[in-house]
């Protein structure tokens, strides 16, 4: 693996030039990154199960699910995480989260020090100011995942999910998974899932081929996922002719 001149690995620089965190100064990209560790993870791998056992992962490659679990083994996501992405900052500002973090394809992290983050923070406030800002557009994220758990339809969250799911491939847009674990992700059964996979392919819009599912049309998948009221209201707005004074 190529290095940088201070020990740390060029994929680690890579996804840091992706990261909120790109226009922090060279010293405290180098401090963290010095003092991380390369981990990989095959998909289906279960990174942590939340509480004192999180990982503050820099994304390297691949797509990371935060996931809720009940008492009774029901699954609900809370966000997705890819290339550039860091994992786990609110756990590691309060000592702990329920989330748990699931490779969803295969993964490389950089896995950093959470008491080197933190030392950082303490000492330079623009840091501290991304952070925050970076945490404000996460807390949305996770409100829109549970906007669509709570008011969506079982058709619209597995749209959404299998669109986050997507890898690009020379034949298209893959997504490897079975009924089970779709239903486990959406907090759903795995009946209702199948009924709705099958009303999504008989629409077009995915190809089913044993634990592959191809997205034939990802413009057609994201109408059925979308549970944004303000678009829908944007785009009634716009399709209605516009009121005149005469």
């Amino acid at each position: 693996m190529n290095r940088h001149a201070t020990g740390i690995s060029a994929a680690s620089l890579e996804a840091w030039s992706k990261s909120f965190l790109s226009g922090q100064e060279p010293e405290i990209r180098d401090t963290l990154l010095a003092d991380s560790r390369v981990v990989t993870y095959p998909a289906g791998t279960l990174i942590c199960r939340g509480d004192e056992d999180y990982r503050v992962a820099l994304i390297h490659r691949g797509r990371i699910r935060s996931k809720i679990t009940s008492w009774d083994g029901r699954e609900v996501t809370t966000r997705y995480a890819t290339v550039g992405h860091i994992t786990a900052l609110p756990a590691m500002l309060t000592n702990g989260a329920p989330a748990s973090l699931e490779a969803v394809t295969f993964c490389e992290v950089s896995v950093l020090n959470p008491n080197t983050f933190r030392r950082l923070m303490r000492a330079n406030a623009d840091l501290c100011y991304q952070v925050a800002v970076y945490l404000a557009n996460s807390t949305y994220e996770t409100v829109a995942y549970l906007e669509d758990n709570l008011f969506g339809s079982v058709q619209q969250r597995l749209s959404r999910h299998l669109l986050e799911m997507a890898t690009p491939t020379v034949k298209g847009l893959l997504v490897q998974t079975d009924q089970t674990d779709l239903a486990h992700a959406i907090g759903s059964v795995r009946e209702v899932v199948a009924r709705a996979l099958k009303k999504l392919s008989d629409t077009g819009a995915i190809r089913r081929d044993r634990r592959q599912i191809w997205i034939e049309d990802p413009g057609l998948l994201q109408s059925f996922a979308s549970t944004n009221l303000r678009s829908h209201r944007q785009h009634d707005s716009r399709s209605r002719p516009e009121a005149r004074d005469d």
